[in-house]
This record gives C-alpha cells, sequence and structure tokens, in this order.
C-alpha cells in the first residue's frame, strides 16, 4: 500500500439564507482551522474591513460572527478543498491542491450576485477551477486585495476601498 502524505481539509462554509455575495479564500490559515474560524488571525484584515463595511461591532466570537454574515445575505468559502499537510501557512507553500466544487456550490446558491475572490491564489485557483467545470452564466467576479497580514502592499483603507464593492451586490 502506497504511502499517503498527510492531508488539511479546510473548513465548512458559511452559508445563510439567500447569499447574494460570496467571498472565496485560497485555505484557512492553521490558526483558523484550529478555532474553525475564517480569517482567525488578528493580524488578518478580513473581519476589520467587514465591520467598516457592514457597520457591525468586531467580534471574537465564531457564533457571532458567522450569523452577521449571514444577515447581511455573505457567504464565506474557500477555493482550496484540501491540501497536503504544511508546516508553513503561506499560499505560495500550497501542494496537491484539491478544489471545492465552486460551480456546483452556486449552481445551489443562484441568489448569488458577486464572488470576491480575496487574493492572488484564491483566483488563480478559482479560475482552474472555472476552466474545469464552467457555468452557462457565471456571476460578476472580481480579485480582490489580500486581506493577509502578508499583503503589506496595500494598506486596511486601500483595502477597505477595493472591498467596498461587494456592498453594491447587497442592496
Amino acid at each position: 500500500m502506497p504511502n499517503h502524505p498527510r492531508r488539511e481539509y479546510g473548513l465548512d462554509p458559511i452559508l445563510g439564507k439567500e447569499p447574494k455575495v460570496l467571498i472565496l479564500g485560497s485555505f484557512p490559515s492553521k490558526m483558523s482551522l484550529e478555532q474553525k474560524l475564517y480569517y482567525a488571525n488578528p493580524r488578518n484584515h478580513f473581519w476589520k474591513i467587514m465591520t467598516v463595511l457592514l457597520k457591525i461591532p468586531q467580534k471574537n466570537n465564531i457564533e457571532e460572527n458567522t450569523r452577521l454574515l449571514e444577515e447581511h445575505h455573505i457567504a464565506v468559502w474557500d477555493v482550496i478543498a484540501s491540501r497536503k499537510f504544511q508546516e508553513g501557512a503561506m499560499d505560495r507553500d500550497i501542494r496537491d491542491a484539491r478544489l471545492n466544487n465552486i460551480a456546483g456550490f452556486i449552481r445551489q446558491n443562484q441568489t448569488i450576485r458577486f464572488i470576491g475572490i480575496n487574493g492572488g491564489k484564491a483566483w488563480q485557483c478559482f479560475r482552474k477551477a472555472m476552466q474545469d467545470d464552467p457555468l452557462p452564466k457565471t456571476p460578476a467576479a472580481r480579485r480582490l486585495p489580500s486581506t493577509s497580514p502578508a499583503n503589506a502592499r496595500y494598506s486596511l483603507d486601500e483595502k477597505i476601498r477595493a472591498w467596498r464593492v461587494i456592498l453594491e451586490y447587497l442592496e
């Protein structure tokens, strides 16, 4: 029997009733996997951006964060379902990525009008997933600046300005 490397598996999607916006990341960080919370690293700007855009209080409570996104019709998931176990948390270190069925997710949630792709690796994998299983009509999609603390190219204010596009689809 061949020796298979250990694999890490991502989180279940955050999915409320009738999502209008889908935020796709690449794969959860070690901290996110341990806490079972998307963007759990306090240095990641995701929750700061959401609190500004949605005018909600910043919480470190998994259930409350999830509920607030669901109430605002925002779904969150990752493009990568699993990867070969790795010590580091950087996207560039991801090996043997297996993708989630993004097209199937969109087919099951036809209220999704916009897909915000969080960073370059997520964008690269999203494009591959859509090539492998094209939809007759894909919702609008845009690569957004990564909220990762490793993305120092953009300030928090610049990220907020870029991410503001999601508000157009929540109306």
